[in-house]
């Protein structure tokens, strides 16, 4: 059998560049490691229950809205529906524990009904959305000053919300 050898020749008086070159290039694999990538937040669940906006309401309407904030896009997809409306809904928008912040359109006038949609968020209502400051209403044209709201809290891991997320009246 013949035996193949392999040699490195150092060119005269050269051999430490050889060596800086090797040395550069170990540490660049090393530095491309996973583990210094910065880590993508993980997207957050949020549901709400529809109930009467105000005391001054009276209604028996149901329904949900459920939503997943994307933290790294700063984007909320949402799903609202809702079933037993007194009137038809004439208005629907997310407020942020008071002002309207995004407002719903090409939702059906009727007493029933879902709608799906996309928003962008600021870094101030992301952290209301946190705080479960944000909330969904419709208002409808027996009550243009709304009728129900769900306010928004994070799921829990079973995709129910934590007891207590009713909208709360007054707002």
């Amino acid at each position: 059998m013949h035996e193949m050898k392999m040699a490195i020749y150092f060119p005269k008086g050269k051999p430490d560049v050889l060596i800086l070159i090797i040395l550069f290039v170990v540490a660049g694999l090393f530095a491309c490691n996973d583990d210094d990538e910065p880590e993508m937040a993980s997207k957050v669940n949020y549901s709400g229950s529809f109930v009467k906006s105000t005391d001054a309401v009276t209604t028996s309407a149901t329904g949900t809205t459920t939503a997943t904030y994307d933290p790294n896009t700063m984007e909320l997809s949402y799903t609202i529906s809702w079933t037993g409306l007194g009137s038809n809904a004439a208005g629907m928008h997310f407020h942020d524990d008071g002002p309207v912040i995004v407002p719903i359109t090409g939702f059906p006038a009727a007493t029933s009904g879902t709608i799906s949609g996309k928003a962008t968020l600021t870094a101030q209502q992301a952290l209301d959305l946190a705080a479960s400051k944000i909330y969904a209403q419709i208002h409808t044209t027996t009550y243009p000053g709304g009728e129900v709201i769900a306010r928004l809290n994070k799921s829990t891991s079973g995709g129910n919300p934590p007891p207590g997320n009713g909208g709360g009246g007054g707002y």
